[in-house]
C-alpha cells in the first residue's frame, strides 16, 4: 500500500510539472522607459470531472470570458502603493460588456479573479496619488462605473504583495471552477 501511494504521489507531481510548462509574455505599453517585458507562466486548470456544475468561463490568449463579459489582459507592472514603503502589482485589461444590460466591471472581476503569494490571499491595494499615476487612477475609476451593453473600457486591478516572491492570479467561473492560473514575477 505504501508503494502504491508513493507511485500515485509521484505521478501527480509529474502531471503538475508538465501542466506548468507553457510560458507566455505580456507587457503594458507605457511611456516610461523603465517598463520591461516580464515572463509569466500560464496554465489552464481543468475542473474536477466529479463536479456536476458546467464550466461557465474560458481563458484563452490572455482573454478571460465570463457571463458574456470579456477581460483582455493587456499587461502588468509593479508600481508604488499609497501605503508608504509598499508596492502594488497591477494587471491592466480592456473589458467588453457583451450582456444585454449594464455591468460594473470591478464587481465581476472581484467575484472571479484572486491573487495569492506564498499561499496567502492578497488584498487589493491603493495607487499612490501622484501625477505619474493619474492615468492609472482614471482606469481604476472607470472599472467601478456602469458599463453599457456593447461598450468597452480600459481598466486595471491591483493586488498588494507582501514580499518579492511571485504572485499567482487565479481565474474562476461562476460555479467556482478554476479555469486558469498565471504566475507573475515581482522583479
Amino acid at each position: 500500500m505504501k508503494h502504491f501511494m508513493t507511485c500515485v504521489l509521484a505521478l501527480g507531481t509529474l502531471t503538475l510539472l508538465v501542466g506548468c510548462g507553457q510560458t507566455t509574455t505580456a507587457t503594458h505599453q507605457k511611456s516610461s522607459s523603465t517598463q520591461s517585458s516580464q515572463k509569466i507562466v500560464s496554465h489552464a486548470k481543468q475542473p474536477a470531472s466529479s463536479s456536476s456544475q458546467p464550466v461557465t468561463a474560458t481563458f484563452k490568449n490572455q482573454v478571460f470570458t465570463s457571463q458574456h463579459v470579456t477581460f483582455k489582459l493587456t499587461g502588468q507592472q509593479v508600481t508604488a502603493s499609497s501605503t508608504a514603503n509598499r508596492q502594488l502589482f497591477v494587471l491592466y485589461y480592456t473589458v467588453t460588456n457583451e450582456q444585454g444590460k449594464s455591468i460594473v466591471p470591478s464587481d465581476l472581476w472581484e467575484a472571479a479573479v484572486s491573487a495569492t503569494q506564498d499561499g496567502h490571499t492578497l488584498t487589493t491595494g491603493n495607487l499612490a496619488f501622484t501625477t505619474d499615476q493619474t492615468q492609472d487612477n482614471n482606469r481604476l475609476n472607470r472599472t467601478v462605473m456602469p458599463l453599457d451593453p456593447g461598450k468597452s473600457v480600459t481598466g486595471l486591478a491591483t493586488f498588494e504583495p507582501k514580499n518579492q516572491d511571485p504572485i499567482t492570479v487565479t481565474f474562476k467561473d461562476s460555479n467556482g471552477h478554476t479555469v486558469h492560473q498565471s504566475r507573475y514575477p515581482m522583479s
